[in-house]
């Protein structure tokens, strides 16, 4: 009977030891899970954090300890987080940025057209105020008489000479014309042209050092006439119609095609 005894405490106590252990195990299975489950809960909160936008300035409502970090506070319903708007950064602006506020603005070399007529402008006006006549040389033909070569090249577009005279107007020129023409010893050096409305006339008849008047007629002329004002003025300028070369005659068409003139002058058709 004793027996029996002993062998029933001995399985009640067995029992009771493994109910012990059994119990044990579930409680350290629950803390690890719970521990488990607080790690993925951290992991979790680095990628919320990674997540959040970079705010400036952010100010903490809380009783809590001004060391809590933003997710802590936010996570904690009791906590409440205000955020100073206007220092947050807005990137919507940096999207319309333009080149040149990264790049400066480089400023061109390119002249533009009216720059490049002024100067044009202003090359005439001093090369017909220092009357000059460089690169011209005087030449007798056997047909025609005294006239001009090119002492040098010039390109096309480049000022030769002035067709330097008395400027005077259409009735004055008419008359000394007709007077003119009373001498045979007396050549044609009348240049009519229109500027504007009016109608004038250079006169280089009378002899002089100027060899813009000794350069002959010929339709198809190498030269080109250019009115220039100065001073008001007009004044007629020979520019290079194309390139020239050196020892080349200098000519350009006069223009005059009336029959008077063809009878008296009959070169003027060629």
């Amino acid at each position: 009977m004793l027996n029996t005894l002993k062998m029933v405490k001995k399985k009640t106590n067995k029992l009771a030891s493994q109910n012990s252990n059994a119990t044990n195990k579930r409680a350290q299975g629950s803390i690890k899970k719970y521990c488990t489950k607080k790690k993925t809960s951290s992991n979790d909160n680095e990628k919320v954090i990674k997540d959040m936008p970079l705010v400036s300035d952010t100010t903490f409502n809380s009783k809590a300890d001004f060391n809590q970090s933003p997710l802590s506070s936010k996570l904690n319903s009791s906590h409440k987080i205000s955020l100073n708007v206007k220092h947050i950064n807005d990137t919507s602006n940096n999207k319309q940025q333009k080149v040149t506020a990264f790049f400066p603005i480089r400023r061109s070399a390119r002249k533009t057209k009216n720059i490049v007529n002024e100067e044009k402008q202003i090359a005439l006006e001093e090369a017909i105020a220092s009357q000059n006549e460089d690169g011209l040389k005087i030449t007798v033909f056997p047909n025609k008489g005294r006239g001009i070569i090119a002492g040098k090249d010039f390109a096309r577009g480049e000022y030769v000479v002035e067709y330097s005279g008395e400027l005077i107007c259409v009735q004055e020129a008419r008359k000394r014309e007709a007077i003119y023409s009373q001498d045979t010893s007396t050549g044609c050096y009348m240049y009519y042209f229109k500027y504007g409305s009016t109608h004038y006339c250079i006169d280089a008849t009378p002899e002089s050092s100027r060899l813009g008047r000794l350069v002959n007629h010929s339709r198809f002329g190498n030269l080109v006439p250019k009115v220039v004002e100065v001073a008001g003025l007009p004044r007629i300028v020979l520019i290079a119609k194309s390139d020239i070369k050196r020892d080349e005659e200098l000519t350009y068409d006069y223009g005059d095609r009336s029959k008077e003139s063809l009878i008296n002058h009959p070169w003027l058709a060629y």
